[in-house]
């Protein structure tokens, strides 16, 4: 086992808890805004269509930002620090 695993299973365990959380509201808010707009309720499809995806954004920048620490992790940069 390389001394980098155990730092790399903080930044995976929040995003799964993220995503595991976001995406079913995700999903819920799509599911409305689809039945809103069959039933002819007009401007609150739009409305949970924008919040589904700003939703979405919150995944893809939770993703982004683990892929980022995950190349931080690889890269030294934290045992790098610790000599100064």
């Amino acid at each position: 086992m390389q001394k980098n695993t155990k730092k790399k299973i903080a930044p995976i365990v929040i995003t799964v808890i993220v995503v595991a959380y976001v995406a079913p509201m995700l999903g819920m808010l799509a599911y409305a805004a689809g039945l809103a707009g069959t039933q002819g309720a007009g401007p609150v499809a739009p409305i949970l269509l924008l919040y589904a995806l700003v939703g979405g954004a919150v995944i893809v920048g939770v993703v982004y930002a683990m892929a980022q620490r995950l190349k931080e992790i690889d890269g030294g940069e934290e045992d790098e620090a610790k000599k100064y």
